[in-house]
């Protein structure tokens, strides 16, 4: 498998569902932590149009939600796996997101075809031999250190889309390096991620200029503080409040060529893209 597959006969931005196996997620509480309810949601999304499902088993939540749960491998493999292997019968890509190689194997044994890596497999030395290995495909995205815990600590930027790129640029370089094939690669500039509410809402905007590095951009604004912040939600508001706001983010993003728009709320996202797409076909026809 590999992203041109992924994405081919698609209008893009394709809907990549979240999937949190955890108990403490910023998005939803912790509400489909246990196996049963995540493999119920995942199917859910899957029926709602996620043309991927994203499962996690160790939240990278930022600090200001409070100091996230560490998970070790064998935690985290058993809370992601059962789930992989159930959602994986629905024939829907499943990427799994780790930073962790041990985390990863397991999950492409149990049917996984993507890692979505938030430290650019940085934080593990093993992870870009296994991605190799097993042909799976891969998101690299920036983010300043390896530890989400710490990635709000340092937010000065000389160049702020220029340094996103240029990490990108090398990560993607080595990982071409590591025997990564580039049909597998896609990047992501880790909205959120190390950045400022204000950073975040740039590199939104700028997302156009990431494409000339040559890969697919996957972009996650969904639930995003800066979506708080920027929409008007209340500080501690239910995630229902952020909807208006992630779908302005997945107008931008499709406006600005992202192929993957990573969300938490896939069926009112589909339904506005193709609302979205509907409106540009009658424009171009006009």
């Amino acid at each position: 498998m590999d992203w041109p597959s992924l994405l081919s006969g698609r209008p893009l931005p394709v809907i990549m569902g979240v999937v949190n196996v955890t108990p403490d997620s910023f998005s939803d509480g912790g509400r489909f932590f246990d196996p049963e309810h995540a493999i119920e949601h995942g199917t859910r999304l899957a029926g709602e149009g996620a043309a991927i499902l994203d499962i996690g088993g160790e939240s990278t939540r930022p600090p200001r939600y409070g100091i996230a749960e560490e998970v070790s491998a064998s935690e985290e493999i058993g809370r992601v796996v059962p789930v992989v292997e159930r959602l994986a019968r629905l024939k829907v890509p499943i990427s799994i997101d780790t930073r962790k190689s041990e985390v990863a194997r397991a999950a492409l044994a149990a049917g996984a075809a993507i890692v979505n890596d938030v430290t650019a497999m940085r934080h593990d030395p093993a992870m870009a031999g296994l991605v190799a290995s097993r042909e799976a495909c891969v998101i690299l995205m920036h983010m300043r250190g390896t530890d989400p815990r710490t990635m709000q600590s340092n937010l000065a930027y000389d160049d702020l889309l220029g340094e996103v790129r240029n990490f990108l640029s090398d990560a993607a370089a080595g990982a071409v390096r590591a025997g990564i094939a580039p049909a597998r690669i896609a990047v992501d500039p880790g909205l959120g991620f190390s950045k400022s509410a204000a950073q975040s809402l740039t590199l939104l905007r700028e997302i156009g200029s990431l494409h000339d590095l040559g890969f697919p951009v996957v972009v996650g604004a969904s639930r995003k503080n800066f979506v708080r912040i920027y929409s008007g939600a209340r500080e501690k508001g239910p995630p229902a409040e952020l909807l208006a706001g992630s779908l302005a983010c997945a107008a931008i993003a499709a406006e600005r060529g992202a192929a993957v728009a990573r969300v938490h709320d896939v069926a009112e996202t589909a339904a506005f893209l193709k609302m979205y797409r509907a409106n540009e076909n009658v424009t171009m026809k006009a």
